[in-house]
């Protein structure tokens, strides 16, 4: 018996090692604020950090080849070589990916496109899809790969019309704390930032707030006579956020269905029916960011079998990678932030092109 207990204190302590310490701790806005002028990278858009979490796990150049390994594919750290991936020409798919990302993460104009991988059945690309998905989420667990959203608290004490299950409400689209920030106040932070930044990129956020924050926002600004930092300090708090597929936080998976039964809010997210009878229809507190694309923010979109989609669904996906923005029911234009990739097979591209 005191073998077994011995043995859970084990696992227990082992669980509270592998986790971020301030997994659970709620800070203030101020302190985000701080933390982003002494590092920067926490800042990232989901380009720069994934672009930023291949070289994290280690890299070797092949000389022979010309293109460099990533480590992450090539030894699986994480799984003791389990998924391992060998062949030139895998590492050299690999290494143009990886490629494309860097450009992304640097404005040059991969991020406004989906990342495809195209190949025979049988060729890896799923394999590194969720190897991809899976080495995001450890990377956001690292203090390398850390990043925050921020959640809205003591709602109640202001507008009196929220509902008391609603007191506090995280950011629906995990968004990063800057962008609370009137856009000419962040420029000027984001402006400081980048002089001390050392990276083959520079921050940039010119995101808006995501409906709901909006209307809180707006409220809160309101009941404060405009005076921000009282809305800041009294009704935000900024919360560890880690990447997690399971969750649908930060990584998301899309799969095509039927395709009479294709709809758009699963891409998108629709009205919250729960909530209609509280704050009407056209109240965007009454919506449910729960499409594929909102849950993706922040992080990484897989979309399998992509071209299997009806072309005219596809018309979301040109909007969330040239324009990265979605357009949700009864909302306006909603800024998003994420890698997009998608897998298919040769027959599917052939019939697209």
């Amino acid at each position: 018996m005191t073998s077994n207990i011995e043995s859970l204190e084990a696992l227990s302590q082992d669980y509270q090692a592998s986790i971020p310490s301030d997994l659970r701790q709620s800070r203030s806005f101020d302190w985000y604020l701080k933390q982003v002028t002494s590092d920067p990278t926490i800042a990232r858009n989901a380009h720069q950090r994934v672009a930023d979490m291949f070289d994290y796990y280690g890299t070797e150049y092949d000389e022979e080849a010309a293109v460099v390994e990533y480590r992450l594919a090539s030894e699986d750290p994480l799984h003791d070589g389990e998924n391992t991936f060998y062949g030139r020409e895998i590492h050299e798919a690999i290494h143009e990916f990886v490629n494309k990302v860097k450009s992304g993460a640097r404005g040059l104009g991969p991020e406004k496109r989906i990342k495809l991988f195209l190949g025979p059945v049988g060729s890896g690309k799923s394999d590194f899809d969720r190897q991809l998905r899976h080495y995001f989420e450890d990377y956001t667990t690292r203090e390398e790969g850390r990043m925050y959203t921020f959640q809205w608290t003591n709602l109640c004490d202001v507008l009196l019309d929220q509902d008391p299950a609603d007191d506090v409400v995280q950011s629906p689209m995990n968004q990063d704390p800057l962008v609370l920030l009137p856009i000419a106040q962040r420029r000027r932070v984001i402006e400081a930032i980048n002089e001390d930044l050392d990276a083959p990129y520079t921050i940039r956020n010119e995101q808006a707030l995501d409906p709901a924050s909006e209307f809180y926002i707006d409220r809160l600004l309101e009941y404060y006579d405009d005076d921000l930092q009282d809305v800041l300090e009294n009704h935000v708090e900024v919360i560890r956020l880690l990447a997690d597929e399971n969750k649908r936080q930060c990584v998301e998976t899309f799969e095509p269905k039927d395709k009479k039964n294709q709809d758009e809010t699963e891409l998108t997210g629709d009205v919250n029916y729960s909530k209609i009878a509280v704050y009407g229809e056209s109240d965007p507190r009454a919506f449910d960011y729960s499409g594929a694309f909102c849950n993706a923010n922040r992080g990484l979109f897989s979309g399998e079998e992509l071209l299997k989609l009806q072309r005219e669904f596809l018309y979301d996906f040109l909007h969330a990678t040239q324009e990265q923005t979605i357009k949700p029911k009864n909302n306006p234009r909603m800024d998003i932030d994420q890698v997009i990739v998608g897998r298919t097979n040769m027959p599917e591209y052939k019939d697209k092109k």
